[in-house]
């Protein structure tokens, strides 16, 4: 095992899956997780099934610690993998923004706002990078995950500055990089990484929703006539927002974007995923609608534009979160 020391924070899928692959590309593993969660994280064996083979990492080899209060040692972590719910991202940093060090960040939540939110937290000496990550996890049981949907590598890169002299070798995320070469689930950097991540943003804008309202497959969104034109719908008022706000328009409308990109990255290995935000509901747990459709509204709204679509989405899923809630 080599001595490069990865921080992953937060395990859902997501979360388990980053640890086990990087522990499989030779890492050495922190996992910082709830404290109900850490005697089955400690006890079982971790596995990752699917999309991107299978993988089985023993039991003991990913030191397991409670996320509230992490050790020192995990602030001289060579990067943190910060994998929380977008609303979380303040919580789950604060421990590491009180420390002497704060490692390099990298970012994986959805969305938009959560890298401010980061930034705002530490220190401007402290790189901070964020992803745009087209993977599909479903957590199956406590130590076991399934890859269901995989479109493209994770994307990484500097969403508020600079890539921190991304052209030499030693720099931080060149060297994360590095490592997790050995791994499973390929990564790599995006200099482009606001364009990525708002044409990310354009995707679970209106498949997270809509699968979470209707319950369909990525797959049966996009035939079934009734949700397909949703999708165009909301794809049509995001591609406006983002036109004014960032002079990027990945599609004409929603119709050419449905039908030249949209089914392109779903068919054929995604088909049978379902929306991330359908399992947070069924689990009872808040959404990241807020740095979803929200995000799409605060843009539209600081260009005069309307986004009426999106509205009536992001109250139909606070809704389904209050009834869910109370099961």
């Amino acid at each position: 095992m080599s001595s490069y020391h990865v921080v992953v924070v937060g395990a859902g899928s997501v979360g388990l899956c980053l640890a086990a692959h990087f522990a499989q590309a030779g890492a050495r593993v922190s996992l910082l997780a709830r404290k109900a969660s850490i005697d089955s994280l400690r006890n079982n064996p971790l596995r990752v099934s699917g999309l991107l083979g299978d993988h089985d990492i023993p039991q003991g080899t990913i030191s397991v610690q409670d996320a509230a209060a992490p050790g020192e040692e995990a602030g001289q972590a060579d990067m943190l993998v910060l994998t929380t719910k977008a609303y979380d991202v303040k919580t789950a940093l604060q421990p590491f923004a009180a420390m002497d060090r704060c490692p390099p960040v990298l970012m994986l939540q959805n969305g938009m706002g959560s890298a401010e939110i980061a930034r705002g937290l530490l220190t401007p000496n402290v790189p901070l990078y964020s992803s745009a990550m087209m993977i599909g996890m479903v957590r199956q049981a406590p130590t076991l995950v399934s890859v269901t949907a995989h479109s493209s590598p994770i994307l990484c890169g500097s969403l508020l500055g600079s890539d921190q002299g991304l052209g030499d070798d030693v720099t931080p995320l060149r060297q994360m990089l590095e490592v997790s070469k050995r791994g499973f689930i390929p990564m790599a950097h995006d200099s482009s990484i606001r364009e990525t991540i708002a044409f990310k943003l354009l995707f679970n804008s209106f498949m997270n929703p809509t699968g979470a309202i209707t319950g369909q497959t990525y797959g049966e969104l996009i035939e079934d006539p009734n949700s397909r034109a949703l999708i165009m719908g909301l794809a049509e008022e995001t591609l406006a927002a983002f036109a004014m706000a960032f002079d990027y328009r990945p599609a004409e409308n929603g119709r050419h974007y449905v039908d030249e990109t949209l089914r392109s990255i779903i068919f054929p290995r995604s088909t049978g995923h379902r929306s991330s935000m359908l399992q947070d509901l069924q689990a009872g747990r808040r959404t990241e609608i807020d740095f979803l459709n929200g995000a799409v509204i605060r843009l539209a709204k600081t260009h005069g534009l309307s986004a009426t679509r999106h509205q009536s989405i992001l109250q139909l899923i606070k809704a389904r979160e209050s009834i869910c809630s109370r099961r």
